[in-house]
């Protein structure tokens, strides 16, 4: 997740000299949650398209390899604006979402350019040391996962 959110603070820094002041944020944190395939199904406006529909053409004939657009309102903005500004925070989104996807993969492909140089440099001895401490950690955190999931399913059994 911590991947996810540096992937997309480098991608907003770089579009938002390209796109302006028009670029509209939706994070990750407290942003409503995306409108359920039933409504998209049902032909709610406020739902977008279906996923896989979206284009940057408009064609409507899915691109490969773009991300269904997920209306998405940012932060505290759904206890402040009408219905009317909503749907056009949601073509504001609609209208960038091809071009925010499509950096997002070119930075995700600098990124691994980057990571294998950086391996590059290791001896096979540590790459050997990391990938044992890299499934180390990966354990810690499975055991950490499970353990949590005992305690909260404890906690509703208690009266």
């Amino acid at each position: 997740m911590n991947l996810r959110v540096a992937i997309t603070s480098v991608v907003l820094t770089l579009a938002i000299p390209l796109l302006g002041s028009r670029l509209v944020i939706a994070t990750e944190s407290g942003a409503s949650s995306p409108a359920p395939a039933a409504a998209q199904a049902q032909g709610n406006p406020q739902a977008g398209p279906a996923p896989g529909t979206q284009s940057a053409d408009g064609t409507g004939q899915a691109k490969e390899n773009v991300p269904a657009f997920r209306p998405r309102l940012p932060a505290y903005y759904g206890k402040v604006v009408d219905e009317k500004q909503r749907q056009k925070i949601y073509d504001i989104q609609r209208k960038y979402h091809a071009q925010i996807a499509e950096l997002q993969r070119q930075l995700e492909k600098l990124i691994a350019q980057r990571d294998a140089e950086i391996e590059a440099v290791l001896t096979p001895q540590q790459k050997t040391e990391i990938e044992k401490m890299q499934q180390e950690a990966a354990a810690r955190r499975s055991k950490n996962a499970k353990s949590e999931g005992e305690n909260s399913a404890s906690q509703t059994a208690q009266p």
